[in-house]
């Protein structure tokens, strides 16, 4: 368990015996040598902020992410219902922008996360409709069973520790 420090916050455990980024040679090693690594810490990734004083630049901050998200659903929003015929507009992104959220805040341990449409997404979707349109392919379901496949194989490399390619690469990658 995390060990409460005399002002309010929590100290990291050790590390697990499986590093970061490191082959571990079983089935999903990785993913649960990380929820082991977590854990103990899952419950104060949405707690510390609201202890110590903290509460008033929480909430402002949570107030400004609100909008720094909603802002962008509305206008890609926009755009996505312009190009794909409002076949997935404002209210579709406004919803694949919460869900997307708040899922990947409960399950990543990560509750400041962004989530959102972007420019290359958006380039990506017009593409995408237009060879659904000329290939006489129903724009959703494809969009479906995209996000499916891809699903699919985000989860492929995690349980496989392929994650443990990115040990071979560098920040200036990024």
């Amino acid at each position: 368990m995390a060990q409460q420090q005399a002002d309010g916050s929590v100290a990291e455990p050790p590390a697990a015996a499986v590093g970061e980024l490191a082959w571990t040679g079983k089935f999903a090693g990785g993913v649960r040598a990380d929820m082991k690594r977590r854990y103990p810490l899952y419950l104060t990734d949405f707690t510390d902020a609201f202890r110590g004083g903290n509460a008033q630049i929480s909430l402002a901050s949570i107030l400004f992410l609100f909008f720094a998200c909603i802002s962008p659903a509305l206008a890609f929003g926009s755009l996505f219902s312009q190009a794909t015929e409002k076949q997935f507009g404002v209210v579709e992104t406004i919803l694949a922008t919460a869900v997307a959220g708040i899922l990947y805040s409960l399950l990543a341990g990560q509750p400041l996360c962004i989530m959102g449409a972007t420019g290359p997404e958006y380039a990506y979707t017009v593409v995408f409709y237009a060879m659904c349109t000329a290939l006489d392919i129903e724009f959703l379901p494809a969009r479906v069973w995209q996000g499916l496949w891809t699903a699919l194989f985000t989860a492929l490399l995690a349980i496989t520790d392929s994650c443990a390619l990115m040990s071979h690469f560098t920040r200036f990658v990024e």
